[in-house]
């Protein structure tokens, strides 16, 4: 058995499984210790008897695992609020026709979403199996995994543990191979059930906090399409940039650095490598999904007899949205292209929990979105060599723009609408602004649209060169 696997077998069995069955054992040897009872050599066999059951619990505990915790509901439920931004792409104007949206929106949710709900079953029990601990994402799954499995074990033994209490004030317990005398004292009855019902109780909370962690760990873990926060995945990249740009010559003159250049490449190779090889996997992970999916998704649209034209629109919008990386070819650095990508899924994760968070943060979500559009727009700007008098103020910038058919006027509407509420924000302090949801995300949809369009200018301006 290789290394891994005896790894995953000694944390998942042992700690998860067979460690629940032994600490039971122990507490029935305090018992006949405190008792005044001779060492009882049937706990030691019974530890041993006990193996078997722990083994068979922990072969089927994949099952056990995925549908205690729901998890193909959970990824159910994900797709189908998500169908637009994983499927569909509403925003792009070559799709749309709503009538014609709304039975893609059907056929997916009636023929891929099942077929891609049935697949995660098999994928998971597959990776419980065969998962190396070389990865962070995996490692911590198996962590969860033990976690949710000695706690829901061992509130079971002690909510057992809280009935024999109950029973044995009423009755001794006497079996050929375990006797428990009854128990008189009424004082002891109430410590020792309440001793055993908080570890329950707690063992359950434990389990409940565990199953939430597990079903997002799972979905970021397995080779499936789905739709899950950017955020940590921007950190890490920036992380990677950082490493790979360190400027070593500020810090270590040029002699150093070639004396010490092996010791030196050691030490990023040992920084980059994880993160590195980390993205590098999801990367792939997500492609071989999206590639699987697509062979469904394909056939769908064409008993739809959706037109070529947006079926390669959809298929590029499927396998890499464009829009930061059209974002790329507008700014002039990367750290402008990240810090876009921050501030936008920043907003877009706000907009997720928009009728729970406070005023405040309604107010910098604006802020933020109003501050990356107005550096885009700059920059849009630069590649179409305005004049100077343009950059002044943002209604100069939209007019131009609005000139070049770059934007409409109703996306001009309701950029200048977010404009005028960040102007009250920042010039009249203390004033309360209502920012709806509807304004916040007309404008992001808006904004994609803006960069489709330059993306069609700047591929025009290719082939007349």
């Amino acid at each position: 058995m290789p290394r891994t696997t005896n790894a995953l077998f000694n944390q998942r069995f042992l700690l998860g499984i067979y460690a629940p069955f032994i600490l039971e054992l122990i507490i029935y040897a305090i018992y006949l210790f405190a008792k005044g009872a001779e060492f009882n050599f049937g706990v030691v066999l019974w530890s041993v008897i006990l193996f078997a059951p722990a083994l068979f619990i922990y072969m089927i505990s994949p099952m056990i695992i995925y549908f205690i915790s729901g998890l193909g509901n959970y990824y159910k439920k994900n797709l189908q609020d998500n169908i637009d931004s994983l499927f569909i792409f509403s925003d792009d104007e070559k799709i749309s026709d709503e009538k014609q949206k709304n039975k893609i929106r059907e056929e997916i949710d009636i023929k891929l979403i099942p077929e891609l709900v049935s697949n995660v079953r098999g994928l998971y029990i597959d990776s419980y199996i065969s998962r190396s601990r070389d990865n962070k994402k995996d490692n911590l799954l198996s962590n969860f995994e033990t976690i949710f499995l000695f706690s829901t074990i061992w509130a079971s033994l002690s909510f057992a543990n809280f009935i024999g209490i109950i029973i044995l004030h009423f009755t001794p317990i006497s079996l050929d191979f375990i006797i428990l005398d009854q128990i008189d004292n009424w004082v002891n009855i109430v410590v020792f059930a309440l001793l055993f019902a908080a570890l329950a109780i707690v063992s359950e909370l434990l389990a409940y906090y565990s199953l939430g962690r597990l079903r997002k760990l799972m979905l970021e873990t397995l080779p499936i399409v789905t739709y899950v926060d950017e955020e940590e995945q921007i950190k890490q990249n920036n992380y990677i940039r950082a490493v790979s740009q360190f400027p070593l010559d500020s810090v270590v003159n040029e002699s150093v650095l070639r004396k010490h250049k092996r010791s030196i490449d050691q030490i990023l190779e040992k920084e980059l490598s994880p993160p590195l090889s980390d993205a590098i996997r999801v990367y792939a992970r997500n492609q071989v999904a999206k590639q699987q999916a697509w062979r469904i998704y394909k056939p769908i649209l064409d008993d739809l007899e959706i037109p070529a034209e947006q079926t390669a629109v959809i298929m590029d919008r499927f396998f890499a949205s464009p829009f930061y990386d059209i974002a790329r070819d507008v700014f002039s650095y990367d750290h402008e292209v990240n810090s876009l990508k921050t501030d936008i899924e920043y907003v877009k994760n706000r907009l997720k929990l928009w009728e729970e968070i406070s005023e405040e943060e309604k107010a910098t979500s604006l802020l933020f979105l109003f501050r990356s559009s107005e550096q885009l727009f700059k920059s849009i700007l630069d590649r179409f060599g305005a004049r100077i008098d343009v950059y002044t103020n943002f209604t100069m910038i939209l007019q131009f723009l609005r000139e070049k058919e770059i934007i409409t006027e109703k996306e001009e509407d309701s950029f200048n609408t977010i404009r005028k509420k960040r102007n009250t924000l920042v010039h009249q302090s203390g004033r309360i602004v209502k920012i709806s949801k509807k304004e916040v995300e007309s404008f992001l949809k808006n904004l994609e649209k803006v960069l489709l369009r330059v993306e069609k200018q700047f591929k025009k301006e290719s082939k007349e060169k």
